[in-house]
């Protein structure tokens, strides 16, 4: 019985260690000083820390938002784009032109009084916005800024290798015990 606890007790604490470890290592990895920072890309979409409050109520300065890449934007789309000065910014969609046969359009943080200086243009669109993973940033600044790297690695790789090595210690004592029930119990 206390065998079965102590496998169940492990699964668990290994499932929240490993998800808890890549979530933080991501998002440490995330952060790197832009206006909004990016993560990596997965099958088209892409995680964004938000740094500023322009587009409250939508979203906040620390939350995560995530975008998809998509080939055409609609009036009313939250859009993530980057400058010619290679910035990036999360703005609404408030109006598009077309002037010389090319569309642009015009965008507006949610909590800014006056829509954007510059308009954009399509080749400029990193993705929409989709969903948004409130606060979730903060975390992850506050770990970059306050822990060394090698921490967030090395620690929790030291523990995993503690824990599968008393492990297999554990699988080693019980065998012949296994053994002799398995020897006690064939005709």
């Amino acid at each position: 019985m206390a065998k079965k606890v102590w496998a169940g007790i492990r699964l668990v604490v290994m499932t929240l260690f490993s998800f808890l470890f890549f979530v933080v290592l991501l998002l440490f990895l995330q952060l790197n000083g832009e206006e909004e920072s990016g993560g990596m890309e997965l099958f088209g979409y892409t995680s964004f820390t938000v740094l500023s409050n322009s587009m409250e109520p939508t979203f906040s300065a620390g939350d995560v938002i995530i975008i998809e890449q998509v080939e055409g934007v609609d009036v009313g789309d939250v859009v993530t784009y980057m400058t010619p000065e290679r910035r990036l910014f999360t703005h609404r969609i408030v109006n598009e032109s077309i002037e010389q046969g090319s569309k642009s359009y015009i965008t507006k943080g949610d909590n800014n009084t006056i829509e954007d200086r510059l308009p954009i243009v399509s080749e400029q669109i990193v993705g929409v916005h989709r969903f948004t993973i409130p606060k979730v940033g903060l975390v992850a600044e506050t770990i970059q800024k306050n822990i060394d790297m090698r921490y967030v690695v090395f620690i929790p790789l030291m523990l995993f290798f503690i824990l599968t090595i008393v492990e297999m210690i554990q699988k080693k004592r019980n065998k012949p015990k296994e053994e002799q029930l398995y020897e006690k119990e064939s005709p």
